[in-house]
């Protein structure tokens, strides 16, 4: 589960969705519109950024990555056909059709596309691409970077709001035409802007930009859809459209009912927002149904459809491959004509030096009897070395980690070997010490034992109280602890004694005291008591 956020800057508005992605629908959890009066543009692109911040930062929405969605009058779509070729060489195929029919320079746009999930009667493929000018990217990358916020996608607004249809259909908010692979079409309009999108198979195929005059009355807006309809219906006869869904708030007085009187297919509306606490006007829900749409994509999958941050790039991994796998033969059939040659010549020489090769034989075979004692007296050694422990290294690591040492104080140190086992795999306890102690708290020798029994080198930590007599200082309470202990590497012993330099006493006269006051009371009293 990932956190994203949607962002559509147009129209003299930036809107902001904050959503949560995981498998299925995907949750809206806050809606954001950020007024600014004017479109983005890279000259203004780092003010508005810092106006998106603050409004974030008012409304609780925290920073992650962003999907952005870009209008359909600031692309160029273009439907061009490929003979089938490889995925890797895809890409450069697509670009080289695209770009005949581009009047903008090829270093001044960004261009992705996506292929049609059909093939021609012909035998090609359909693709189509999308070009946005690099301009409009950076300033998006821009908007984001000043808001505190990483771009990682940005997207055509008309995919974004056929994913709104999809997640409005699985919530049940609308119904799904009855045949699978029909037409719909989905219109979401603003204030200002409106835009229609045509999908077949879930794909989009078709888009348009409604002008801002159709959006000032029925009459107009109703004519311009009729005519993108059956300019659509004309070009597919045999897939034309067979719903329409129109994005706008819930309740009555919507454009839904009007533009259905006026219409031979069906006309339903759903609400992006349904469910999500926010101040949006009715006429800024197309802008969040295309938010919701896109992280819904997200949620699908990390690589969107057409997706201007990361486009698809031709790979040359195959032609590489078969250029490896040329020069490999080659110089494999050149090793082998060489080999034979060469080989031919060092027989004679191989001949020779046998019967050298015989007699030195004898000489190694006398050698390896004498280096097989050594070998025995080795593995001696090994086996003692890996019984040794460090028990300077131990102790020390034992002072490192004892309590306070005016709680609780060591009166015995003990140590003894364990019999390694043979033919055993894995490490092996080598040794088994064995702590008498003296304290006035019983905590502090559980804090002790409870120290040994988290250090993985330590084993069968065990802790026997015995009888306290004998003993000055009021530690009154007598322990013995004992622990099996794993052979421990020098570069393991990393514990540091940290112990605070005592106060240097003071003789009645007032003068310092040079001599006195024993070890006890200084950096070994983890191991001295009162009476030592």
């Amino acid at each position: 589960m990932s956190r994203f956020l949607a962002i559509d800057a147009e129209h003299g508005a930036i809107h902001v969705a904050a959503g949560t992605v995981r498998a299925g629908p995907v949750r809206v959890e806050k809606a954001v519109t950020v007024p600014v009066g004017e479109a983005l543009s890279l000259a203004n692109a780092a003010d508005l950024g810092r106006q998106v911040r603050d409004a974030l930062k008012a409304a609780g929405v925290q920073p992650g990555p962003v999907v952005a969605a870009v209008g359909r009058d600031r692309v160029i779509v273009k439907d061009v056909k490929i003979p089938k070729v490889s995925a890797a060489e895809e890409p450069a195929v697509v670009r080289f059709q695209a770009s005949k029919d581009i009047s903008e320079a090829a270093d001044s746009i960004v261009q992705d596309y996506f292929t049609l999930d059909r093939e021609e009667p012909d035998g090609q493929v359909r693709a189509v691409t999308v070009s946005v000018r690099k301009d409009v990217l950076n300033a998006y990358k821009a908007l984001c970077q000043a808001a505190g916020l990483k771009l990682v996608a940005l997207t055509p607004r008309p995919l974004g709001a056929l994913a709104a249809l999809d997640r409005a259909v699985a919530a049940g908010a609308v119904t799904a035409p009855e045949i699978r692979r029909a037409s719909v079409a989905v219109l979401t309009r603003g204030e200002k802007w409106g835009e229609l999108v045509v999908a077949r198979d879930g794909q989009a195929v078709f888009s348009r930009a409604v002008t801002a005059t159709a959006l000032t009355s029925e009459p107009m807006l109703l004519g311009e859809l009729r005519r993108n309809l059956a300019v659509y219906n004309g070009q597919n006869p045999q897939q034309p459209v067979e719903a329409l869904y129109v994005v706008e708030a819930a309740g009555p007085g919507g454009w839904s009912g009007r533009i259905a009187a006026g219409l031979a297919i069906p006309v339903q509306a759903f609400d992006p927002l349904a469910g999500v606490a926010h101040s949006t006007p009715p006429e800024a829900r197309g802008h969040f149904a295309t938010l919701a749409g896109l992280l819904q994509l997200r949620a699908k999958s990390a690589q969107l459809p057409i997706d201007f941050v990361n486009p698809r790039q031709p790979v040359s991994r195959d032609a590489a491959k078969r250029r490896i796998v040329a020069t490999a033969v080659s110089l494999l059939a050149l090793v082998i004509i060489g080999g034979l040659g060469f080989g031919y010549i060092k027989v004679q020489e191989r001949q020779k030096k046998l019967t050298e090769l015989v007699s030195k034989k004898t000489g190694y075979e006398q050698d390896l009897k004498v280096l097989a004692e050594d070998d025995k007296r080795i593995k001696a050694f090994k086996e003692w070395d890996d019984s040794r422990i460090n028990w300077l290294d131990e102790m020390y690591d034992l002072a490192a980690r004892f309590p306070d040492v005016s709680k609780i104080q060591l009166e015995q140190f003990r140590a003894e070997p364990l019999a390694l086992q043979k033919n055993v795999k894995g490490k092996q306890n080598v040794a088994k010490i064995f702590l008498k102690v003296r304290t006035e708290d019983g905590r502090y020798m559980d804090g002790l034992q409870a120290a040994l029994i988290g250090d993985r080198k330590y084993h069968k930590v065990k802790k026997d109280i015995k009888a306290a007599t004998g003993f000055r200082g009021g530690f009154s309470q007598a322990y013995e602890l004992s622990a099996e202990i794993e052979k421990r590497p020098p570069n393991e012993y990393v514990r540091r004694l940290t112990v605070p330099i005592p106060p240097r006493p003071v003789r009645e006269d007032g003068g310092d005291q040079q001599f006195g006051g024993g070890i006890g009371g200084g950096g070994f009293g983890a191991f001295g008591g009162p009476d030592q």
